[in-house]
Formats: structure tokens, sequence, C-alpha cells
């Protein structure tokens, strides 16, 4: 449900930034010259492409630290299950007569 919900909240948001992003060059359309609107066109794409970027790598990093997290715990268990073994002792007669 609450990643459902963020969806949502995320599409909402585009649609309403994309329609002001799309409607502010048509506004200013009669006011800016030819050169004015390619640089606003050029600045438009720079934003999109660097917002694209930031949550891309966002979402790297986070799959990253997910990854090392599962080695960390991997190594750990191993490490806990070697030692547990090493300390068992020998056994006698059911009898564990370590230490």
């Amino acid at each position: 449900m609450k990643k459902l919900l963020s969806n949502a909240i995320i599409s909402i948001a585009g649609i309403i930034v994309g329609y002001f992003a799309m409607a502010l060059p048509f506004h200013l359309f009669s006011s800016l010259t030819g050169v004015q609107m390619r640089i606003l066109f050029i600045a438009e794409i720079l934003i999109y492409f660097a917002i694209f970027s930031a949550f891309f790598l966002i979402k790297e990093h986070k799959e990253n630290y997910r990854k090392k997290e599962q080695e960390f715990q991997k190594k750990h268990n191993k490490r806990m299950y070697e030692r547990n073994k090493s300390i068992e002792g020998i056994r006698i007669n059911g009898f564990d007569i370590a230490a």
C-alpha cells in the first residue's frame, strides 16, 4: 500500500511539474526571441537530465548498499558458524569435555 501511495504521489507531482514545464515556454512565446526560446529549451532539457540522473544515482546507491549488507550478513553468518563449530569441543559419550 505504501508503494502504491508513493507511486501515485510521484505520478501526480510529475504531471503537475510537466504541465508547468510545458506551459512556461508557451506563455513566454510572445515575449521571448528565438534565441531566448532555444536557451530556455536547452535549460529545461538539462534540468530534466539532472533530475533523472539524481534519481538514477540514488536508486543505484540503494541497490549497492543492499547488496553490500547481504554480503556482510553472509560473511557474518559464516564466521559465526565456524566459531561455533570450533568451540564445540570433543564429545565423549555425549559429554562435551572442552574447556
